[in-house]
């Protein structure tokens, strides 16, 4: 049998990984992948580790892996344009093509599996704080959230320990296979004693074996209950779908009347036996209902009101910013008494809500559907409301651990995502991003309502339970009566921990490769890149 070209066999390696990474989350949603997918990526490192230039080929072979991964994951950002699309994609793939072009340069050397292992953890972190606030869409550890024995790790070491656990059982999966290619032929012609197989596999199963083991053990307790409920009712309205560009430039007033009357019409059932706290969703209130052009949307929420009255609306909405073409995202508090207390959005969308470094790129054609800029809040803000705490997220915010940790650390003994996905369809987006909220549930030991103006919306148990999931634009009114919750989980108080060690450990194993290829050079026996 004539052997596999080398070129073919790191193609092949990029592909299988890049195609399980997508596989593992919604649409395809086949989370047993998540167990698996870095196995090829560990391999296609380990490939390249003898190639005469390692970091520059695994660089290329991990962005092609990235592609195919990132590509159809994220296909739903099409709307807003080939290049948002594109430059997105590129990006995300590129950090992919970071950990196996490290991986390669450190190579067989000494604690190679733990430093394969960190260095993917290191890297899935810094992927979701930067460029521009960072994207951690498609994160390795949310293919476990339909649950499984690491789900439940999300509550001790947050959503990277996930991470970190599916990693080293790859790694480990993966140390497996090439030792047992390596012994396997000798011991089928029965050169070596078959135990001897055993043996050289035994490290890495016993890895595996530990590492659910361990998962079990690193599945905290949910924080006690208060004692105390609030019966929550979200208004869906149900199929608000629009162009990409009425959604982001608030000029179409016929669409942004149309998502409050179905607003209102999603309260109706309410209004016999009225919840203890309504939510309307993002940009339910799309307009500054203080101006005079939103006059007709006050009215809107004014007969919502009344209609469930004495409860409270907690409703999404845009008001105008200290500057002109500024704009704030606001979860407010409505009564019949006024306005209350609002929890501003503190991470716009870049290329979405705002466009940064604006006077650089006013050039750029596509950039005139956002002709404002939506402004971050400055802090968390918890608000106090029907008797609970809720802690506001808004709309892609709850992909930032940190950020939902910032609003339970603040108070909050209810999460409230509220989020508008009408622009991306009938596409996987909106089950994707229902899965970040189920990791927020458990790392943050809170219940969590999920609230979309079109879908999905969902309450969500602090163990990952899905409750009441509601269809794509179909009208709904799902009520339920939701436990508050106070106590902090291991994963808010340990914050960042897990990812730093993480980092400091990739780049001290990485520095010490540097040295020795340092040293090398002085003496001559110099180590091509």
């Amino acid at each position: 049998m004539r052997p596999v070209p080398p070129v073919v066999q790191r193609l092949l390696m990029a592909l299988a990984g890049g195609s399980m990474l997508f596989a593992g989350h919604p649409p395809i949603d086949a989370g047993w992948l998540g167990y698996v997918a870095l196995v090829p990526l560990v391999a296609l490192s380990r490939h390249l580790s003898a190639h005469q230039r390692p970091f520059r080929a695994g660089l290329g072979w991990g962005t092609l892996a990235g592609l195919v991964a990132f590509g159809p994951l994220l296909y739903w950002l099409l709307p807003f344009g080939v290049a948002a699309f594109g430059l997105l994609v590129v990006i995300q793939s590129m950090w992919l093509g970071l950990f196996v072009g490290l991986g390669a340069v450190y190579g067989e050397r000494l604690w190679r599996p733990a430093v394969l292992v960190a260095l993917w953890v290191g890297i899935e972190a810094a992927r979701g704080v930067w460029p521009l606030g960072g994207f951690g869409w498609g994160s390795l550890g949310y293919t476990q959230h339909a649950g499984g024995p690491l789900l439940g790790v999300a509550r001790t070491l947050g959503v990277h320990g996930v991470s970190l656990g599916l990693a080293a059982i790859a790694v480990a999966a993966e140390e497996a296979i090439r030792t047992g290619r390596t012994v396997w032929p000798a011991a089928r012609r029965a050169e070596i004693p078959a135990e001897h197989l055993f043996g050289a596999i035994r490290t890495p199963l016993l890895t595996v074996l530990g590492v659910l083991s361990l998962a079990v053990l690193l599945t905290g307790e949910t924080p006690e209950a208060t004692g105390g409920t609030v019966e929550v009712g979200i208004a869906q309205a149900g199929d608000t779908r629009a162009t990409a560009a009425a959604g982001v430039n608030r000029l179409d007033s016929d669409r942004i009347q149309r998502v409050a009357e179905l607003a209102l019409q999603a309260t109706q059932p309410f209004a016999a036996d009225p919840p203890d706290l309504v939510i309307w969703p993002e940009n339910s209130l799309d307009i500054d209902i203080r101006t005079p052009r939103g006059e007709p949307i006050a009215d809107l929420l004014a007969a919502g009101l009344e209609a469930v009255a004495p409860t409270p609306i907690l409703a999404g909405e845009y008001i105008g910013g200290p500057r002109p073409n500024t704009l704030f995202n606001r979860m407010t508090v409505f009564t019949e008494e006024g306005e209350g207390a609002s929890y501003v959005k503190r991470k716009p969308v870049p290329f979405g809500e705002y466009v940064p470094a604006r006077s650089l790129l006013d050039w750029f054609p596509p950039l005139e559907q956002i002709p404002n800029d939506t402004l971050p809040g400055a802090e968390a803000q918890v608000l106090e409301v029907a008797g609970a705490h809720i802690g506001g997220v808004i709309c892609f915010e709850n992909i930032f651990p940190g950020l939902v940790r910032d609003q339970v650390l603040a108070g909050a003994d209810l999460i409230v995502v509220s989020t508008n996905n009408s622009s991306f369809g009938d596409t996987p987006m909106s089950a994707q991003h229902l899965a970040f909220s189920t990791l927020r549930a458990v790392e943050t030991g809170r219940w969590v309502v999920h609230a979309g103006i079109s879908g999905i919306s969902a309450f969500i148990s602090p163990e990952g339970e899905v409750l009441q999931r509601t269809e794509l634009f179909e009208p709904a009114s799902p009520r339920m009566e939701v436990p508050l919750l106070d106590g902090t989980t291991m994963a808010m108080r340990l914050g960042s921990l897990v990812p730093g060690l993480a980092q400091m450990i990739a780049v001290a194993a990485l520095a010490l490769v540097l040295g020795e290829r340092v040293r090398a050079r002085r003496t001559g026996t110099t180590e091509d890149d």
